[in-house]
This record gives structure tokens, C-alpha cells and sequence, in this order.
């Protein structure tokens, strides 16, 4: 599916109203110094503290686009705030050069990112962040004069769950800052066992063809399926620009490979089964395959499922956390 953006200004004005009413629900407003380089401003900013972010949003029309910085930096403990991530849409019209975009698909209104990261440092740039990120909700965009583009939707104005959308997005800017003022970009090549949270979707070339909502998820369910696997004692536990997420043995062989997807569609299904196959296929004893999806798959799909040698693991949601039906038995 392609969404396009929203480019009158009444309506994108109306968007943007809705966000912030939406991710001001149970923050906290202080008065603070919001830092950047060259530069400070002291204004009122939002403080989500269980998803541990900031944001303020400031309507001005200065440069043609409103201003909407986030950060993680706790502003009960720090009186000055160090931005994370912009988000800025345009006031009106077409204008690329902002990283922040309204999208519509003729129902819902989504908010988007380009992958445009600021940071002032050498190396921190959207060609760096995108090469970086590779799982995203990347969804094709069709502009008014004609031009398509892609970009990453971290969820419905509206969603219930646009708050914990949002936080896994941050985050995943923070780590890209933080591993290049560290010097520490590891390459796919060189992995070392480890595990590092996630907003996910599909990447680049990918077409939404189901529920792009649910698609925003998909970095939550990750992090919450690594968080459950640590709880059954498994510390071996890994995910890199390819596979969601993957078990090693003691000599790094791999043994257990996970595939998430947030729905069931068609495309979904075909996508997982390719990627787990396609994966799989390593030098020795081929790993344990396990597709995780939030229902079961259709007889005819099991039936294919059960031919390859592919495990089921279904989840539904407890509030706003993913739950795991019988993960410990499976993994017996």
C-alpha cells in the first residue's frame, strides 16, 4: 500500500493537534533548557516517565515547519535536555527537507520519519542511519508532483499504542548516536552474541499489504519475546540487520531462529517462511525454526509449516505487552 502525505495546512495542523493530545495523555510538564549544537531554548516539554521520553511540540512557523524534539534525558533529574530525534512536519505543502511527515492511507492518519538524523558529528546522517537500520517500517509514499520516496511510520495519531511506537523509535536514534560518538559500529560480519532493542517493521522495497498499524509493533514484540527468553535462563541471545532474533550455542553455532511477524497475511506468511528458510540454511546441523505470529495460521499454511519443519509460536497482548502462548513448552 502507499500512503501519501498530508499537505494542506488546516488538516496537517488538525494532525498534529491530535498527536500531541495523544502523547500528553499521563506526562508530566516541566520548564526546561532544550539543548542543541550552537544553540538553547527554555520552553514547557512533556515527560512520558514509563516510556522514559520527552517531547514538546512548538507551533511556530519559522522555516516552514513545526518544531516537535524528542529526547530521553529525564527532566526531573537534568534542568538542561539534550535532543534525541526531531520529528518536524511541514506547515503546509510538499517540503522534503523536513524529517517528519502526516501520511494518510484515505482512513487513518499515520506520522512518519524519513530516516533524517541530526546530531552534528561526523558519521550521524541519514545515509548512516538508514544503512544502520534496516528494519523499519519502511512504506512507499507518493508525493502530490509525482515523486515516491519511502519512509518509516511509527504509528497511528490515534493508536493506543503510539506512545511505546514512538519510545522504541527514539531509542533506536539514541543507540545509532551513542555507537557512533563510541566508535563501536560493529559490522553484520563481525557479530557478537548480544542483544539490542529494536523499532521494527520491514525494510526498504517492502509493500504494506496488511494492518500498517500492527506493523509499528513489531519492534515491542521483539524486545518483549528477548526479555522473556532471558526469564527461561537462555543468555546466548542475539538479532542482527537480517534475523529478529536468534540463539547461539557455546561454540556460536546457531541453534534457534525466530521470525516475527504482527500479522497473518498472505505476504506476511510467504515473507517469514522465505526468511526462516533463507536463513537457516548454515554450515552443520540446520537451527530450530520457530515463526512467531499473533493467531494460528490457516490448516493449509500449517500443513506447509509442518512440512518444513517450522514451529508456531502465537501471541496476543496484555494492555500494551506482547504475551507469549506457551513459549516455555515449545522451547522444551
Amino acid at each position: 500500500m502507499t500512503l501519501i502525505p498530508l499537505t494542506d495546512e488546516k488538516e496537517i495542523k488538525g494532525a498534529l493537534d491530535t498527536l500531541r493530545a495523544r502523547l500528553k495523555k499521563g506526562c508530566k510538564t516541566y520548564t526546561r533548557v532544550i539543548g542543541w549544537q550552537g544553540g538553547n531554548y527554555e520552553t514547557e516539554v512533556y515527560w512520558n516517565s514509563q516510556e522514559r521520553f520527552w517531547f514538546t511540540q512548538e507551533t511556530t512557523r519559522e522555516g516552514g515547519r513545526y518544531w516537535c524534539p524528542f529526547g530521553t534525558w529525564d527532566p526531573v533529574t537534568h534542568q538542561n535536555l539534550k535532543i534525541t530525534v526531531e520529528c518536524n512536519p511541514p506547515c503546509d505543502g510538499v517540503d522534503r527537507r523536513c524529517a517528519g511527515a502526516f501520511l494518510t492511507d484515505g482512513n487513518k492518519i499515520f506520522i512518519a520519519h524519513s530516516g533524517k538524523i541530526g546530531g552534528g558529528r561526523e558519521g550521524i546522517g541519514k545515509t548512516a542511519f538508514v544503512d544502520s537500520y534496516p528494519h523499519g517500517n519502511w512504506c512507499e509514499v507518493r508525493w502530490p508532483d509525482g515523486f515516491e520516496n519511502e519512509m518509516i511510520v511509527i504509528g497511528s495519531i490515534a493508536g493506543k499504542r503510539l506512545p511505546q511506537q514512538f519510545s522504541e523509535f527514539i531509542r533506536e536514534v539514541r543507540k545509532f548516536k551513542r555507537d557512533i560518538e563510541a566508535g563501536e559500529e560493529t559490522p553484520p560480519s563481525d557479530f557478537e552474541p548480544g542483544f539490542s532493542p529494536e523499532f521494527e517493521g520491514k525494510r526498504k522495497k517492502y509493500r504494506i499489504s496488511g494492518d500498517i498499524e500492527s506493523s509499528c509493533d513489531h519492534g515491542k514484540i521483539v524486545n518483549q519475546l528477548e526479555k522473556c527468553l532471558r526469564k527461561l535462563g537462555y543468555n546466548r541471545i542475539g538479532k542482527d540487520q537480517p534475523r529478529d532474533i536468534f540463539l547461539l550455542s557455546e561454540n556460536n553455532a546457531l541453534e534457534l531462529l525466530f521470525e516475527i511477524k504482527p500479522d497473518v497475511s498472505t505476504t506476511a506468511v510467504y515473507q517469514g517462511i522465505g526468511q526462516l528458510l533463507y536463513h537457516s540454511a548454515v554450515d552443520g546441523k540446520a537451527p530450530r525454526k520457530i515463526f512467531v505470529v499473533p493467531e494460528k495460521p490457516k490448516p493449509k499454511t500449517q500443513a506447509v509449516l509442518d512440512k518444513l519443519r517450522i514451529d508456531v509460536l502465537t501471541f496476543g497482548w496484555n494492555g500494551e505487552t506482547p504475551v507469549f502462548h506457551n513459549l516455555k513448552g515449545l522451547l522444551k
